[in-house]
């Protein structure tokens, strides 16, 4: 009787030890995933959420095969299974990178995950003051920090032009943008229609531009719009993006 009464009293404690690391820890990561949502990135709340509850659960079980092998009289390190977290969550971030023609995109979306594996390994060893302040300064980053990048000191700005066009040679909008000292970050082949008996082409092209220089854009817009071939010319924002093969 009495060592049943201690196993119950064992699990109780556990359960107090387990759940509240295991709960903040999911809390938080799900803070930076909605804001990564928000952006439609790649890794989003579920992923966050799921690098910084698995994190936290390493850390638990180290502390719990040290607790274990402790009163066995051996000594095992129960920071080795969070530095593999480390280390291991960085071919997780790669997958959210991508490399189009010198233009990197993903770079923060790593960060963020890497972060969070860092957040869940703090709530995961009890250090939850770490754990919140951290979660609050990534999140005040990511929210706020692009606004101070791109009015204060890169002051780009990203205009995206989807063009319909009879012709099927594209190179003539990067001519047209080198004439203008423009330069084109990506330029995605969206599809086709056919209308009138020919076929429409729809092209979509990023610009990353100073925006001291929009009145430069708005003159190439123009050029794009005096072509031939050229049938409609629509600006377009980050929401209404479509989905093409790079060209």
């Amino acid at each position: 009787m009495q060592t049943l009464i201690q196993s119950i009293t064992q699990n109780i404690i556990d359960y107090q030890f387990v759940v509240p690391r295991l709960l903040i820890a999911l809390f938080l990561s799900s803070m930076i995933g909605v804001e990564r949502s928000r952006k439609n990135r790649a890794a989003g709340l579920r992923t966050h959420a799921l690098v910084g509850v698995a994190s936290a659960l390493v850390m638990v079980t180290s502390t719990y095969l040290f607790n274990e092998y402790n009163e066995l009289g051996a000594f095992p390190d129960p920071a080795r299974l969070g530095a593999q977290i480390i280390s291991g969550i960085g071919f997780l971030g790669a997958g959210t990178i991508i490399q189009s023609r010198g233009n990197v995109r993903g770079l923060t979306t790593a960060a963020s995950l890497w972060s969070v594996g860092t957040i869940g390994i703090a709530a995961g060893s009890g250090f939850y003051f770490g754990a919140i302040l951290t979660t609050i300064l990534i999140y005040v980053v990511l929210r706020f920090a692009v606004t101070l990048e791109n009015d204060w000191i890169n002051k780009k700005q990203l205009t995206k032009v989807l063009i319909y066009t009879t012709a099927q040679d594209f190179s003539v909008f990067a001519s047209i943008a080198h004439k203008r000292n423009i330069r084109i970050l990506e330029q995605l082949f969206i599809g086709s229609n056919h209308v009138d008996n020919h076929n429409e082409y729809m092209v979509m092209i990023s610009i990353n531009h100073d925006q001291r220089r929009n009145m430069q854009v708005q003159e190439y817009l123009k050029d794009l719009g005096a072509l031939t071939t050229t049938s409609q010319i629509k600006l377009i924002d980050d929401h209404q993006e479509e989905q093409g093969d790079h060209v």
